[in-house]
């Protein structure tokens, strides 16, 4: 019985779908996780005060719903609170806690338009009340948690994994196309063709450089690495060839370490010292290849 042929890099174009597929299974784990432990908003009528129960510590938001449908009745009011409206918070040991205005943010869905009226920093989890009074018509108050903050963590958090995880697959899935083509061995090179490997250790520096605002110029920096290593081998260049991959993947280790512990100040320092050593590595692999001199001695292969 005859068994199928042999894709050539099968292994190493399995490995990137796979860290690809993980990423979205992650991303996909994150932003559950995000909506699970979404704390919902308590809606109350005002002029009066309601009962809310906080899961925890942090920023709270007091909203008014303008346009909304709340108790079978639909109110439609001018965004504003009306003069000499008056906020009170209680905290669940009786003390006070107060209440700054809040102004400019505002959130539209199903259920209508608020705008955000004030805001209080609640410092424990309970039941607080909370009052708002005055002399004006009903309207509807929502109380809940400040979400700005969550949302901008999120989205940095998604995007770290799809650039990370896009990145390394593309990264390994040519890297096993790269070992399935037959390259003849390196030999004596012409000026031109020294000097275009030259110019083109110059492109990767500057893609490293670029990837401090467009990350994902530092993928595009090592595939060309990897595309044109063999064409340098033996000559001076390939040592900035070997410098730069080695610079990528030590970045990336970085990074991921620093991401990982980004919920301790230890994740900050990590990422701060890691962006120095980037530095220092492109400033220093560019001025010795401005100069014509290998980075350092080859010894090995990166």
């Amino acid at each position: 019985m005859l068994s199928a042929p042999r894709v050539p890099g099968l292994r190493w174009y399995t490995l990137a779908g796979t860290i690809f597929l993980a990423g979205l299974a992650l991303t996909a784990v994150l932003v559950w996780r995000f909506s699970v432990a979404l704390e919902p908003a308590t809606r109350f009528l005002a002029p009066g005060e309601a009962q809310v129960s906080l899961r925890g510590p942090g920023d709270y938001i007091v909203w008014h719903d303008h346009r909304t449908v709340y108790q079978g009745r639909t109110f439609d009011l001018s965004p504003a609170m009306p003069a000499g409206v008056r906020y009170r918070v209680q905290s669940p040991d009786g003390s006070s806690v107060a209440v700054q205005p809040q102004s400019g943010m505002t959130s539209e869905g199903g259920e209508g338009r608020s705008v955000s009226v004030a805001h209080f920093e609640a410092p424990l989890a309970g039941t607080y009340r909370v009052a708002v009074e005055g002399a004006f018509e009903p309207r509807v108050m929502a109380v809940g948690p400040n979400r700005l903050w969550p949302i901008l963590r999120l989205a940095g958090e998604v995007s770290v994994v799809v650039i990370l995880s896009l990145g390394i697959a593309v990264a390994l899935g040519l890297y096993g196309f790269l070992r399935t083509v037959e390259v003849p061995a390196a030999g004596p090179q012409s000026a031109e063709a020294q000097a275009s490997l030259r110019q083109l250790a110059g492109l990767v520096y500057g893609l490293q450089a670029a990837s401090m605002l467009v990350g994902v110029t530092l993928f595009a920096g090592v595939i060309i690495n990897y595309l044109k290593r063999t064409q340098v081998a033996g000559t001076w260049l390939e040592s900035h060839f070997t410098w730069q991959i080695r610079t990528f993947w030590w970045s990336l280790a970085w990074c991921v370490l620093g991401i990982a512990t980004a919920i301790l100040v230890v994740g900050f320092l990590v990422m701060a010292a890691s962006a120095v050593w980037f530095v220092y590595r492109i400033v220093r692999g560019w001025t010795e290849l401005n100069e014509g001199r290998p980075v350092y001695v080859c010894s090995r292969k990166a």
